[in-house]
């Protein structure tokens, strides 16, 4: 049974995400649910900058590590977005070639991914993951993070859906805290 079929035999159905204003007419078509904005108790606070684009993935693993590296160094937790369960793969690859500490978290580290997200705040932590890997999931940001400009994400790519993309972008700014 697919999900279309499959919520809406409950009797009351409801939810919460920061994420689902864009698929409001999917919901509506679907579900018969409306979708209600709230809007944020405090200002954004999150800088974002253009996204280069590199020629090949080689190149962008060296931008990657180097730019996790210095964010890190800095006291700030770096989360970096991936797409395939390959790429962080890769990239932790020559992290470790650069003697660069960092964590991975994909479909591979299922049963370490609540005791990773609860680290991945810490100051100089660098945490690299999947877009299937911790989404949703609020990432604690010690006291010393927030003060040095909060959690720093690396997107490695265009996500196929703008959702997916905010999503990475979720445990940055939360209430206020600054991030980019």
């Amino acid at each position: 049974i697919t999900f279309q079929r499959f919520f809406p035999r409950y009797l009351r159905l409801s939810g919460t995400s920061g994420t689902l204003a864009e698929a409001r007419r999917e919901l509506q078509q679907v579900y018969g649910l409306d979708v209600f904005v709230v809007p944020r108790r405090a200002p954004w606070q999150v800088r974002q900058w253009p996204f280069p684009l590199l020629a090949e993935s080689a190149v962008l693993w060296q931008e990657a590590c180097q730019e996790a590296r210095e964010v890190a160094a800095a006291g700030r937790a770096v989360l970096v977005g991936t797409e395939t369960v390959a790429q962080p793969e890769a990239l932790s690859r020559v992290l470790d070639a650069h003697g660069v500490p960092h964590r991975v978290l994909n479909a591979r580290q299922d049963r370490e991914e609540s005791r990773l997200i609860a680290q991945a705040g810490r100051p100089g932590c660098i945490t690299v993951a999947t877009s299937m890997a911790g989404r949703g999931t609020d990432i604690p940001l010690a006291p010393e993070v927030l003060e040095n400009g909060g959690l720093h994400v690396i997107l490695c790519q265009l996500n196929a859906s703008a959702r997916i993309h905010r999503q990475f972008l979720g445990p940055t700014g939360r209430e206020g805290q600054p991030g980019s």
